[in-house]
């Protein structure tokens, strides 16, 4: 809003066609000692007649617009909206309503408008009804209604790429990297008539005839089956947790119907890391993400551990709030109580700087504390932003950053130097928009279109994307951090 806006009136500005009207005079001719109006009295009469003229056009201009727009149909109103919020926000440059209109076609629907205006924008851009953005806050938030388990696109091999902390799936015990050998009713499962699994549409298909029953599955490590196991599981709502916590000892999870229970897995320890240190892993930025955090550096405190070996892999991003939050924890050599985490430069010029929520990294690190991180070709913004703020402030250096070689030899994360920004309409739709580049901190690099690569001193390991039962990729910054050159056990 504008400052002026706010400003009151002072006696030299009060505007006088507002002062109260003079009563009609006499007839002049009944009443001729009645006196004629002044210059002035005529003078106001006649743009308080003016003013009078304007305001009914204008109101006539409004109730026209109002009726002309209500006419409309609801998507072709959504689209008017969203059109005009993309032309005002959007980062990239290379938008043009006329593309749009152009790839929707003449006669196109106000449902065709909005398909025609998230395929002119980039990847991470589009526009959400108010039900699909409801959905959308509800996974943000990390409230969720299934099994919590998913698969890699286009992957038929059963293997399970990624399992929700909280989830079902994970209490009954299933976990990454595993593969779903067979499949059916509990009953299936007493009788020994599973499904084996062939492909995952098909698995998709014969899942969901189950409804809310419980799902049997017949899971391992080992292609052969080996050391397979049935497990059984019920979707359900859940709580997802983002962030977990292994040492040489335990391992502690987030669980319950809130996702705040602290809970211990003995088993899930990894034995290779020596007293000194602790593992933390962090899957997104999202929902409770910066208190589970906060979390697992006090159990690293109280259980002794000075060092940490962060892991990042497969983190896609989350919430900028949550960023600012952790990243408060990990500044080792930044001043002040809220340093830098961020610079975002805007459409048209202007920047704007985000800064940390505190600046505390000598309450749960030494002087000689070694920090080490995890990323993968899937590590993208706030993770790599995390990665900004650890390098520019002397967290750590290059060469204890660890990525994954692919198949084709290359190793890098995302990529992805650009933050979106949710614009909601009164009826609830909002569109996402890609509104800044981002910068780091300090150094102002961004690793938009690049990421972070063995080029800036990182070290490139040769390992698979999802890894199981032995987690190559962790063990070799284990054997840098530890000297303990040993495969870990089951990682998560």
């Amino acid at each position: 809003m504008d400052p002026d806006f706010n400003k009151p009136n002072t006696p030299e500005e009060k505007d006088e066609f507002f002062d109260p009207v003079p009563e009609e005079r006499p007839d002049e001719r009944e009443n001729l000692s009645s006196p004629r109006p002044t210059r002035k009295q005529s003078w106001q009469r006649r743009l308080i007649s003016l003013l009078l003229a304007l305001v009914l056009l204008a109101a006539g201009f409004l109730v026209g617009w109002f009726v002309r727009y209500y006419a409309i149909d609801a998507d072709m109103r959504s689209f008017l909206w969203a059109l005009d919020v993309t032309e005002r926000y959007y980062y990239p440059e290379d938008f043009s309503r006329g593309k749009v209109l152009e790839s929707a076609g003449e006669d196109a629907t106000g449902a065709e408008l909005l398909s025609a205006l998230n395929e002119t924008l980039d990847d991470y851009s589009q526009y959400y009804s108010p039900e699909e953005y409801a959905a959308y806050l509800r996974a943000g938030a990390g409230q969720s209604d299934d099994l919590g388990i998913a698969f890699l696109k286009g992957d038929d091999s059963g293997m399970v790429a990624l399992v929700s902390n909280n989830s079902p799936a994970f209490e009954a015990g299933i976990r990454k990297g595993m593969s779903i050998l067979a499949y059916g009713s509990e009953e299936d499962g007493k009788q020994g008539t599973l499904t084996p699994f062939t492909t995952y549409a098909a698995f998709s298909s014969d899942a969901s005839r189950y409804g809310g029953n419980t799902l049997c599955l017949k899971m391992g490590y080992e292609e052969d089956g080996s050391d397979a196991a049935l497990y059984t599981v019920t979707a359900g709502d859940y709580q997802t947790t983002y962030c977990s916590y292994r040492d040489s000892e335990s391992a502690f999870y987030f669980t319950g119907e809130q996702g705040t229970e602290w809970t211990e897995y003995p088993d899930e320890a990894i034995s290779s890391l020596d007293e000194d240190t602790a593992y933390i892993r962090i899957d997104e930025f999202s929902g409770n993400v910066s208190k589970e955090f906060e979390s697992c550096l006090k159990a690293m405190k109280e259980r002794g551990r000075t060092d940490l070996i962060l892991d990042l892999r497969t983190n896609g991003g989350g919430y900028l709030d949550d960023l600012q939050h952790i990243a408060s924890h990990l500044m080792r050599d930044a001043e002040g109580s809220a340093p830098e985490v961020q610079v975002a430069r805007y459409k048209g010029g202007r920047e704007e700087v985000y800064y940390a929520y505190g600046n505390d990294f000598s309450d749960h690190f030494s002087e000689t504390s070694e920090v080490y991180l995890l990323a993968d070709e899937n590590t993208a913004s706030a993770s790599e932003c995390l990665i900004g703020v650890l390098v520019d402030y002397g967290t750590l250096s290059y060469d204890h950053i660890y990525l994954r070689e692919a198949e084709d030899g290359t190793a890098s994360t995302y990529g992805k130097g650009i933050m979106q920004t949710s614009f909601v309409a009164a009826n609830g739709a909002a569109m996402k928009l890609t509104v800044a580049g981002i910068y780091w901190p300090v150094s102002d690099k961004s690793i938009h279109g690049t990421g972070v690569t063995p080029e800036d001193g990182c070290v490139a390991v040769s390992a698979p994307l999802i890894w199981g039962k032995e987690d190559k990729m962790l063990s070799a910054v284990i054997e840098a951090a530890c000297s303990a050159p040993s495969i870990p056990s089951i990682g998560i």
